[in-house]
């Protein structure tokens, strides 16, 4: 077996001069070796750190995605409570209790509204309100029968309230809805 030898230094490469190098830039090596060291050791905490940052980015744009529904949700509830007044003030038609015309009943999308009188349906495009604050108008559902849809509300109770006393000479009562 044969010994393998170094060739000599023949296309005029120079040695690595270690001593050179360490004067030049010893701060230089020092300083990287120390930050190299620090981030090894700290690599769990970093991540961490970078999980965390993550987790907290997520939020913060889920409460900004939350914060944007409800502004809509805000405008969308203004822009109907402005057509529900409308309709109290042009005069909607107050719906009461089947069973007794003194007590007020609660509009309730998709059911029928009818005349106390004939027990018959309102026809459609009849405006209707009740005693909450709710309207809504009468339209034709799959089977031709007029229910309760396009339905708007309005917190202004005196409103209300005012519509009801429109009607001469009735007493009607309000009662708290139960669930």
């Amino acid at each position: 077996m044969g010994w393998f030898v170094y060739p000599k230094n023949t296309q005029g490469i120079k040695p690595l001069n270690t001593n050179r190098i360490w004067r030049k830039h010893s701060s230089k090596i020092v300083f990287g070796s120390l930050i190299a060291g620090s981030l090894i050791l700290s690599y769990k905490d970093i991540s961490a750190n970078m999980q965390s940052l993550s987790i907290a980015r997520t939020t913060i744009a889920f409460n900004g995605q939350q914060q944007m529904l409800l502004e809509q949700q805000l405008s969308h509830e203004q822009a109907l409570s402005k057509v529900a007044e409308a309709r109290y003030k042009a005069g909607c038609t107050i719906v009461v209790a089947v069973k007794s015309a003194r007590n007020l009943a609660t509009l309730v999308e998709g059911e029928t509204v009818l005349d106390r009188t004939t027990k018959r349906s309102l026809p459609i495009g009849t405006v209707v309100c009740d005693g909450n604050g709710n309207t809504g108008v009468l339209i034709a559902d799959q089977d031709g029968v007029p229910v309760v849809a396009q339905m708007a509300f309005t917190g202004d109770r005196q409103l209300a309230i005012n519509q009801i006393k429109k009607i001469r000479g009735a007493k009607l009562y309000y009662y708290t809805p139960q669930k």
